[in-house]
């Protein structure tokens, strides 16, 4: 008798699955609506699909038959949605077909930096030198940066200046009536040691917003526009490291009214890099941190628009961010398909920062 109520409750938990685990898809594939509600249940569909394995690995121990539900669930998910979820691509080979570039994007956490004492008294750490020095002699002639950080009266931290003389004399800068005032830059930066004959910013919520810069390659010009969307506003580890039930419940309102505020106004702030993607004359590659997963809504209106980089020329699952919870890709890249990629890489041995840097490479016909 006990082992049939497990057996019903189980099958009931099983079609309760099923039920969201189809909602989420739908409202993923057709995008019915952009409300947060419709967001919050599209970005837990990773969790469905483990959810439904698990189920199916305990029905097979049971009731085999029973399995083919949340299988078909599973497989129906790996037609429809696994080119974003897991690369299987190869390298292309365009050799001689156009001019190879390198579009570069890292998330750098201003450096690592520690506002909190005065930097001009105290040496720096040896992860920001780490940091420092590996974004400055990446080889890669256009780079993108959220959450950069440079001060004029410090050597060592003027970026401005250190990029400048490794050949990166062309620049776009979030905020330069800051660097006019006081010599410190903070928020978002493009470098390119190709000419950048024309550029634009727009500041979102400090430290969010959009660059956008046309780059001047021999006789052709792209436009690439570097992006950092609202914060997603998890905070997995703080839930855990609570002792109380009352805290972890207020730790967990918290994130969830984070994650509300974060979808409506990352919906908001991509309508605008829509408009700046329409209204360009040249054709586009846009980078950043967009704190969207591959099954939220920004992400699904964005590769309506351009194809995405990763799905085309990605390898493995390409998690781009470096703290709890780890199995997330919220880093990506866009392009115009007159630009094709041949190549696109997450460089998770590189840990000093939040993110791990991402890097498209791109044909310039």
């Amino acid at each position: 008798m006990i082992v049939f109520f497990f057996r019903s409750l189980l099958w009931s938990l099983n079609l309760l699955l099923v039920f969201y685990t189809c909602l989420a898809y739908w409202l993923l594939y057709s995008l019915p609506t952009q409300h947060w509600s419709a967001s919050l249940i599209m970005i837990t569909i990773p969790v469905a699909w483990m959810l439904n394995l698990v189920v199916v690995c305990l029905w097979l121990t049971d009731r085999p038959w029973r399995s083919w539900l949340s299988g078909v669930v599973l497989i129906a998910g790996v037609v429809l949605f696994g080119s974003r979820t897991f690369g299987w691509n190869q390298i292309k080979d365009l050799t001689g077909t156009g001019t190879q570039i390198k579009v570069f994007s890292y998330n750098v956490k201003t450096f690592d930096l520690n506002f909190g004492r005065d930097l001009n008294r105290y040496p720096s750490s040896p992860r920001f030198r780490r940091l420092a020095n590996y974004v400055i002699h990446y080889d890669a002639p256009v780079k993108c940066f959220q959450e950069y950080y440079s001060k004029r009266t410090k050597p060592e931290y003027d970026f401005i200046k250190r990029f400048r003389q490794a050949g990166f004399i062309y620049s776009v800068i979030l905020h330069p009536e800051n660097v006019q005032s006081s010599g410190v830059a903070m928020g978002m930066a493009i470098f390119s040691i190709y000419p950048i004959v024309n550029s634009g910013r727009e500041a979102f919520d400090l430290p969010n917003g959009l660059l956008w810069a046309d780059v001047k390659i021999g006789n052709d010009t792209i436009r690439v526009i570097n992006v950092h969307l609202h914060s997603m506003g998890i905070r997995i580890g703080k839930v855990l490291k609570k002792d109380e039930m009352s805290e972890v419940k207020h730790e967990t309102r918290g994130i969830l009214s984070a994650l509300r505020t974060g979808f409506v106004e990352r919906n908001l702030q991509v309508t605008k890099l829509q408009q700046y993607v329409k209204d360009s004359p040249h054709p586009v590659i846009i980078t950043g941190d967009f704190n969207d997963t591959p099954y939220g809504v920004v992400y699904e209106r964005m590769r309506r628009l351009l194809p995405n980089s990763f799905e085309e020329e990605g390898h493995g699952f390409g998690f781009t961010y470096n703290h709890m919870p780890n199995f997330i890709r919220i880093d990506h890249q866009f392009h115009d398909p007159r630009l094709p990629v041949l190549n696109f890489e997450t460089i998770n041995y590189v840990s000093d920062s939040d993110h791990y840097p991402i890097v498209g490479t791109y044909v310039v016909k």
